[in-house]
């Protein structure tokens, strides 16, 4: 991360795009998702989910609305093909074409310590990152498989998504968060205001009626040759329950110049005040998990 390249371009392996165009596109998205699609402007874009009825993420993404009938999800891979079948059960009658990202197109990560230059491009514009003092500006990009771009530290990427506490729901952790408990609403994942889909009643009574008990954290621990590789879905465990789980990784990067995973976790709160840890390949417990706050305020009633 010390690199003083001002401009890196990385493949993002785990990212791709989902087009949903057509005359219907707009109510279409609206009936499902759990932002607002109407108050989205041309060449805009936000943070939305999908959400189970019991009101578990099912999917995560940013919608950008590239044209006036045409919606773009940037979605993690490993989700796409099922949510695109998932999308297409709710067609019916609307007029919407749900297609995959064109395979002769790649996803890119493009971090700046500069503002981008505008591009006709097919971009997606994320929130800017604060690390080690330096804000960095980031964005997703569709290019052709043999786009070369400036390298960078392979990771630098991956650092910058787990630090900005924005969590991306991946096949691993799908249907185990209501919105709520990875701060969805506070980082304007969901609008409140808007009509109802799947899940809505349930997400709505989190947030009015009911005592948030679990958050996602910013969590960091030194690499150890004996601990479990630490992918989404990998199980946080504390002192004070040692048989049982209290959090989930839902977003991981190993920073191998430091030594040190840095992590998004999805924790119980009444476990804050007790030591972290993960279980390693031997059965032993590993050393003690560092937790921050993510870098913004969670919204209150």
């Amino acid at each position: 991360m010390n690199n003083t390249n001002i401009s890196s371009i990385t493949p993002l392996n785990d990212w791709t795009l989902i087009h949903v165009n057509g005359p219907d596109s707009q109510p279409f998205l609206q009936n499902l998702l759990t932002n607002n699609i109407l108050n989205l402007p041309l060449g805009s874009e936000h943070l939305s989910g999908f959400c189970s009825p019991k009101g578990r993420l099912l999917a995560s993404f940013w919608v950008r609305h590239s044209s006036n009938e045409n919606y773009d999800l940037w979605i993690s891979k490993d989700l796409a093909s099922d949510f695109v079948k998932k999308l297409s059960m709710y067609k019916l009658r609307s007029k919407v074409e749900i297609t995959l990202l064109d395979p002769t197109l790649r996803i890119y990560g493009e971090v700046s310590k500069e503002p981008f230059k505008t591009t006709s491009k097919n971009v997606c514009n994320l929130p800017a990152v604060l690390y080690e003092g330096i804000s960095y500006n980031r964005r997703v990009i569709a290019e052709e498989n043999n786009f070369i771009g400036q390298t960078q530290e392979s990771n630098v990427w991956s650092i910058l998504e787990v630090g900005s506490g924005i969590p991306r729901i991946t096949s691993n952790t799908k249907d185990l968060f209501v919105p709520q408990m990875i701060n969805f609403e506070s980082i304007g994942g969901i609008d409140f205001k808007k009509g109802c889909y799947p899940g809505q009643e349930i997400v709505a009574r989190s947030q009015y009626l009911g005592h948030i008990k679990r958050r996602l954290k910013i969590g960091s621990i030194s690499q150890s040759t004996d601990l479990v590789h630490i992918t989404p879905g990998t199980e946080v465990y504390s002192e004070s329950d040692p048989e049982q789980s209290c959090g989930v990784v839902v977003l991981s990067s190993l920073d191998s110049s430091k030594e040190r995973y840095y992590l998004q976790i999805e924790i119980k709160l009444s476990e804050l005040e007790s030591n972290l840890y993960f279980k390693t390949n031997e059965g032993n417990n590993s050393a003690f998990i560092q937790i921050e706050e993510p870098p913004y305020p969670l919204l209150t009633i």
